[in-house]
């Protein structure tokens, strides 16, 4: 496990993290290539960056609030911790927006920035390209409205707790939705991942129909 602090915040780096990431670089890399094993390692350290900015717009936010927090990266991603219940709809909302949103600005900067950057060589442009990727790829995910992505938060948020149980069946159709979509183009991972959002949403909107 990594540990520092950043921006006085303090960050933890879970050995699940950089395995995930692994996983998924291996599944777009060719491994038979001589530099399969570079580029892999390129695309983790690239999607470290970019979803450790992620994780940071949550914490930043939640620091403007003058609360505790701190970053955990881990399994698909990470999340920033505070304590709960202290957060009304909107702040709670805001919070959840700037993860996304900062990771986004990040991903613009840097596609800004190589417009006027001649870069030396390959291996560069790889890292970039996948620090792109990730960038705009994770938080386009991360907004659909499905809990628990900050999309379903969001929209958790907005609608507030009387209609949870709305939250957990539009989670469950837009999460079928992606998972119909992901078989038609053969994206296991995007298959089982969006079955379990779909599942998981299922038994809790049961759960809240029985209250």
């Amino acid at each position: 496990m990594i540990e520092f602090k950043l921006f006085g915040i303090p960050v933890r780096v879970m050995p699940i993290f950089w395995i995930t990431l692994g996983l998924i670089g291996l599944i777009g890399s060719d491994i038979q290539d001589g530099n399969g094993l570079l580029e892999i390692a390129l695309f983790v350290l690239a999607g470290f960056f970019s979803i450790l900015i992620h994780e940071m717009g949550h914490a930043l936010m939640i620091k403007k609030y003058k609360l505790p927090t701190q970053v955990v990266l881990a399994s698909f991603g990470g999340y920033a911790m505070y304590p709960a219940g202290v957060l009304n709809r909107l702040q709670s909302f805001l919070v959840t927006a700037a993860g996304p949103g900062l990771q986004i600005l990040g991903g613009l900067v840097v596609l800004i920035a190589l417009k006027f950057v001649e870069l030396p060589n390959s291996m560069i442009l790889i890292f970039f390209d996948d620090f792109l990727w990730v960038s705009f790829a994770w938080a386009i995910l991360n907004c659909l409205p499905i809990l628990p992505l900050d999309g379903g938060q969001m929209l958790s948020a907005i609608m507030g707790p009387k209609r949870s149980s709305a939250v957990y069946l539009i989670s469950v159709i837009i999460a079928g939705v992606m998972a119909a979509l992901a078989l038609k183009i053969g994206a296991i991972f995007g298959v089982l991942f969006m079955g379990m959002f779909a599942w998981q949403n299922f038994k809790a909107w049961q759960q809240s129909k029985g209250k």
